[in-house]
């Protein structure tokens, strides 16, 4: 298993960092830890105004050059301490989204912080995170700067019994085989069924079918945004695992305002897992 954790330094991520150097213990894998920089020239500020001067003025092109040294040199004993003591590390520039979408082919798994300006919006993830893992093909687990997770030991796994819920379960029972709990979970979102016995029947018996590997089912009632962290604290889950849909042929995935709401605002770490169907 190869998991690439992205770092901007913050709290946020190193929230995600522990996470991430629990799956790579518990899964035998390795990890990675990148920092994107913008454009050393790009940090500059008021230094860079008049570049048609810098030809003419050696004692500044000298500052400047230093200033980059020991900038390069800053960050990489940054990322060092972070992926310590057995991980590797590697310092890129340009923009954050573009480098990690090239570099993903070479992962099994993301894990990274989430934040951004677009927090509190009502509808969609913002930042980095966001907009990375609507564009991915790779497993991202997001963590918020709420989680107090520090070792995966239970996920609970929710399933709506289609094609991208697969997903979810496939990439949960792997997870299963390294020691980790698994409990399954729907949430009827549809209150003209909550009371109707043959669908939660119904509902129960595709659960039970899906049992193996599995230590319990929960089913769950509303909001699966708000039910399925509540049904993790319950069952003292560590991580909720999801299925995204990703259409043939399209260029990113349209997450929903139910699932950015539940990986924008979910205290629990969040594992989705983009599955590509017809």
């Amino acid at each position: 298993m190869r998991i690439l954790h992205p770092t901007d330094f913050s709290r946020t991520a190193e929230k995600a960092l522990i996470v991430a150097r629990d799956l790579a213990d518990r899964l035998g894998g390795s990890l990675h830890v990148v920092h994107v920089q913008t454009r050393f020239e790009e940090t500059l500020g008021a230094v860079r105004l008049r570049p048609h001067l810098d030809n003419v003025n050696p004692e500044l092109e000298r500052r400047l050059e230093e200033a980059r040294r020991e900038e390069v040199q800053r960050l990489n004993d940054m990322l060092r301490s972070l992926a310590s003591p057995n991980g590797t590390y590697e310092l890129r520039w340009g923009d954050p989204l573009p480098e990690l979408l090239a570099m993903q082919d070479d992962f099994d798994l993301v894990v990274m912080g989430a934040h951004g300006s677009d927090r509190l919006d009502s509808f969609f993830l913002g930042g980095v995170a966001g907009r990375f893992l609507r564009r991915t093909r790779v497993p991202v687990i997001t963590v918020r700067e709420e989680s107090t997770t520090t070792s995966v030991r239970r996920a609970l796994v929710a399933t709506d019994f289609s094609p991208a819920a697969d997903g979810a379960v496939a990439a949960a029972r792997q997870l299963g085989e390294h020691g980790v709990r698994l409990v399954l979970c729907h949430v009827v979102d549809d209150p003209r069924f909550r009371d109707d016995p043959a669908y939660i029947n119904t509902v129960t018996d595709s659960l039970n079918l899906l049992g193996e590997g599995f230590e319990r089912h929960v089913i769950r009632y509303g909001d699966p945004a708000k039910e399925l962290p509540a049904a993790a604290g319950e069952v003292g889950a560590d991580l909720i695992v999801i299925g995204l849909k990703q259409q043939r042929g399209a260029i990113g995935l349209l997450l929903g305002s139910r699932v950015d709401a539940l990986i924008r605002s979910s205290a629990v770490p969040v594992l989705a897992v983009p599955t590509e169907v017809d």
